[in-house]
């Protein structure tokens, strides 16, 4: 997996990571826009855990995947090019990318053969 866009803005990723880290990043977010410094946030972030550090709060991933609509969508082209045709998209967390992936690729209704295949996201190292 790789790291497709990073934004300086707050994007509809930023709930996601918030999620995935385990902390509240608005509340960092809405220190730092007041005129806080980040020097001495850190020890008092506020944590989904009740855990004061900005590193994430347990060893997890984040996965989101598109979700496709083809069937709901009369005259919908099937073939998917480049630009963006996904109609909503699904957020799963695993213990690591492949538990991740495979949760959030199940939850879009991707059915999973069960036999005689071979499912592959890159290479297993990192």
């Amino acid at each position: 997996m790789k790291v497709i866009e990073c934004n300086v803005r707050v994007s509809r990723s930023f709930p996601f990571v918030s999620k995935a880290l385990g902390r509240n990043l608005v509340a960092l977010a809405t220190r730092v826009i007041v005129g806080e410094s980040l020097d001495g946030i850190e020890d008092e972030v506020v944590t989904y855990s009740g855990v004061s550090s900005l590193a994430p709060a347990k060893k997890r991933v984040g996965v989101k995947v598109p979700q496709f609509s083809f069937s709901r969508l009369e005259g919908a082209d099937v073939m998917l090019g480049v630009e963006m045709a996904s109609t909503g998209e699904v957020a799963c967390f695993g213990e690591s990318c492949q538990e991740a992936y495979l949760k959030a690729m199940i939850s879009t209704g991707f059915q999973i053969p069960q036999r005689n295949v071979l499912i592959s996201i890159g290479s297993y190292k990192v």
